[in-house]
This record gives structure tokens, C-alpha cells and sequence, in this order.
């Protein structure tokens, strides 16, 4: 049993404060501590419950937030983009979020948003207004892997149960402001991670992998005009108004195909 686990960092127990989002403040620092801990709560969880193997992807920003030699030795750190051009997402047979975050314009929802929460408004994926948890779903979905855990706030577990159905979630926190949360016991916590990562193990071959219909219309929609400026050069992209813009796929085959 391959297990990937995809990460955030705004849905990671203790981030209860836009402020630690950001790179160069202390409060990110205690951060990238709270990340290992849910992140390794997953691992041994997914041990736990008799996964083989065990990969995970940084997904936040950059993807260099993982501190140095802290992440489980069980597990294997690499980036989605390596994961594909190795071919070893054909080998996956379930998938976990830790850390994430609920789609734009949810209310009750801890920093609330995709890809870009300055220029990203909303997204689509064949018409159904999604983010980030659909994207990773949709990836791995259309090589036979469901999502079968995530972890998060209160309205990030409940979007996760309602696009991959009765799936395990464990929630950290609750928001209490886009910009704010309240934090759930950190040993409780990890607690939960660990034996509900456990428990969706078996869930691996009862849920059913996220798939969307052949072709695969995206659509974004953007903050301002000048935004939607730069993302209708890219190839592939057309515009449709000043602040949307249409890419069209055969099928969705890497995780940079669902973006722009």
C-alpha cells in the first residue's frame, strides 16, 4: 500500500495567525514546527494502519518548508512535479492531506483561498467552483487514487468530506476571521491525525477516486484586469472577459495540467 501525503501550511495545527504565513517572521518559524508534527502524525498513522511506503510533497509555496531531518525517515519527501516525471504516481494508491486549506469564498474558513490569495478569485474544474483539496484529488484521481484523509480547520475537513465523501478528516482548529483561528490541543491533535490516518487505510479500496469528464475545461477568474493580463499570454490560455480566462485540456495527466 503506497500512501502520498500532500501538505499545507494554513491548515497545520497552531497556524492560527495570517502573520506565520509569511517567510521572514518568527511566527512562520514556529510554523515549519507545528508542520513536522502533523505531517509526522500522518506518517506513523499511515504505518500504522499498513502502508508500505509512504511519500509526501511540501505543498506550500515554495514547497521549502519542511525543516531539515525532521520529516519521519519512513517516509520520502519529493515534489509533485519529480513524483510525475518519475512515474511514481501511477503507484499510488491512496492519498492524504495534511495542512489544507477550504476553497475561495468559504465562509468560516481559515485563510480561504487557491493558488494566489492576492489574484486567484475563484477557480472551476468543468464548471464545479473548487481549489486546491479538488486539484490534488483530481490529479491523483485520474490514475485510480482516492483521497481518503485530510486534516485542517473545521470548514477545510467538511470540504474534503463533500467532494471525496466519507473520507476521515481531522480537525486542528477552528476559524474565528478569514485572518485568525482558534487552536485545538496540540497533543489531541496529533492524536486524531494519527489514528484517523490510521483508520482511512481501509478506506483505500471504498472510496472513490475524484475524476472529472474528458476534455477538462479550467477556468479562473482574477482579482483585477492586469492579472488576467499576464495569465491570457500563457499558451493554451484564452480570454473570455477582463477578469476570466479558459484552458482546455484532452485529460488531465500532471498536477500543472489543472492549473494554468
Amino acid at each position: 500500500m503506497h500512501i502520498h501525503i500532500i501538505t499545507d501550511l494554513e491548515g497545520i495545527s497552531g497556524v492560527t495567525d495570517i502573520s506565520q504565513i509569511d517567510y521572514d517572521t518568527d511566527g512562520y518559524e514556529y510554523a515549519r514546527i507545528r508542520l513536522m508534527a502533523d505531517v509526522n502524525a500522518a506518517v506513523r498513522g499511515a504505518f500504522n494502519g499498513g502502508a508500505d511506503t509512504v511519500t509526501v510533497t511540501d505543498g506550500h509555496g515554495r514547497g521549502k518548508n519542511f525543516i531539515d531531518g525532521a520529516l519521519d525517515k519512513r517516509a520520502v519527501n519529493i515534489n509533485l512535479i519529480e513524483l510525475y516525471k518519475q512515474g511514481i504516481h501511477k503507484q499510488v494508491d491512496a492519498v492524504m492531506f495534511v495542512g489544507t486549506h477550504a476553497m475561495p469564498g468559504t465562509i468560516g474558513a481559515f485563510l480561504d483561498h487557491v493558488q494566489s490569495s492576492v489574484s486567484w478569485y475563484n477557480y472551476y474544474l468543468n464548471g464545479i467552483r473548487c481549489g486546491e483539496l479538488v486539484q490534488g484529488g483530481a490529479f491523483f484521481g485520474s490514475y485510480g487514487a482516492p483521497v481518503i484523509f485530510a486534516s485542517g480547520d473545521e470548514a477545510a475537513c467538511s470540504e474534503a468530506k463533500h467532494f471525496f465523501g466519507d473520507i476521515q478528516v481531522a480537525a486542528v482548529k477552528r476559524a474565528i476571521g478569514r485572518n485568525k483561528a482558534e487552536a485545538y490541543d496540540f497533543d489531541l491533535c496529533e492524536k486524531i491525525i494519527e489514528s484517523n490516518a490510521a483508520a482511512a487505510i481501509s478506506l483505500a479500496d471504498k472510496i472513490k477516486p475524484y475524476t472529472v469528464s474528458k476534455p477538462v475545461e479550467i477556468i479562473v477568474d482574477f482579482t483585477r484586469t492586469d492579472y488576467c493580463d499576464r495569465a491570457a499570454e500563457r499558451p493554451g490560455v484564452e480570454r473570455v472577459d477582463a477578469r476570466r480566462v479558459i484552458k482546455r485540456i484532452p485529460e488531465i495527466t500532471d498536477y500543472l495540467s489543472v492549473l494554468l
